[in-house]
């Protein structure tokens, strides 16, 4: 219970903060846009790679897999229940692929539009946001 009423806490003022920024979208500052909002990361709302782009060599294993076990797996795992969850749903486990793979467009807005999650730090980067955004744009490899 506590996870989703944070989430819906963030999301709240996710709305509010673009809402209240007067900021246009467009920053000019190659393809990140949008009003700062939680963590101090600007919203990336516009496409950060096309599918197929090579990204750097960034996959799931070398690099999406890593950056899940440091930063989210801690309530985000199939080896966690109740409690020990922190209210991250049942199934939300980004240490099993196939539901990594159904909830990336959840991840990308979560991680790299509202920027709520982690709620608790360690938090990414803006360029760690950006970056698994951008994996996820080029299609996930």
């Amino acid at each position: 219970m506590y996870h989703h009423t944070m989430w819906a806490r963030g999301l709240v003022l996710a709305v509010m903060l673009a809402a209240c920024s007067g900021d246009d979208g467009n920053s000019g500052d190659g393809g990140i846009d949008g009003p700062t909002l939680v963590n101090g990361c600007p919203t990336l709302t516009e496409a950060q790679a096309s599918p197929g782009d090579p990204i750097d060599g960034d996959t799931l294993t070398t690099f999406a897999t890593p950056l899940f076990q440091q930063f989210c797996t801690r309530c985000h795992a199939s080896t966690l229940s109740g409690t020990a969850r922190n209210g991250a749903p049942v199934g939300y486990d980004w240490d099993v692929e196939s539901a990594v793979r159904a909830q990336l467009p959840r991840i990308r807005g979560a991680v790299g539009v509202l920027n709520f999650m982690p709620l608790n730090p360690p938090l990414l980067s803006c360029a760690q946001r950006q970056r698994l955004v951008r994996w996820i744009d080029a299609g996930a490899p």
